[in-house]
């Protein structure tokens, strides 16, 4: 969510814009985040943040990386410590937990798809558990035709995705929020 490739601010931020001119987006993702950094900073950072109609959270890309493994136990109480501190500001209805994308496997050494997807598994778990909604991402791009196009950014490394991919994402964030308001 922070990512920026040549955009002047987070590629999802202009993403949404494009779509939606007017709308206000407060991002404050930061690039690398693992389940400790967010919830070390989520009561500044989400919940003391002037009140927003949505909180959308991605997270656990960099919890299953083989280099900096967060296990999974410890990511799931990282994650219910962090839901649970936004739902008590923010009705669980307007929390969303979006499950980490796959990644090109044939170009990313640290990431693989089979432990991507048990993180989404657990995060969706975690969701329903605080009834908070989910975006499920991981899914989105599988079903794209070409997914080494999808998460193909500026980068090449098959993990970071560019302005498809967070076309990708705009258009199902979007979807969500006009389906929870009609």
């Amino acid at each position: 969510m922070a990512r920026r490739e040549d955009a002047h601010g987070p590629l999802i931020n202009k993403a949404l814009r494009n779509r939606r001119p007017g709308l206000v987006v407060d991002n404050t993702a930061v690039s690398g985040d693992q389940t400790p950094d967010l919830l070390a900073r989520v009561d500044y950072d989400v919940v003391q943040r002037p009140h927003a109609d949505w909180v959308f959270v991605l997270i656990g890309t960099n919890d299953a990386a083989a280099h900096k493994l967060v296990p999974l136990a410890q990511f799931r109480v990282n994650l219910e410590q962090i839901v649970a501190r936004i739902v008590a500001v923010y009705s669980a209805d307007r929390v969303v937990l979006i499950t980490p994308p796959p990644v090109n496997e044939r170009l990313q050494r640290h990431r693989s798809n089979a432990r991507i997807q048990q993180y989404g598994q657990v995060l969706s778990k975690v969701a329903a558990a605080y009834d908070a909604r989910v975006l499920d991402l991981y899914h989105l791009f599988m079903v794209t035709p070409n997914l080494e196009a999808t998460v193909d950014g500026g980068l090449h490394d098959g993990l970071h995705f560019g302005k498809f991919g967070y076309g990708i994402l705009a258009d199902a964030m979007l979807r969500l929020m006009d389906g929870a308001t009609n």
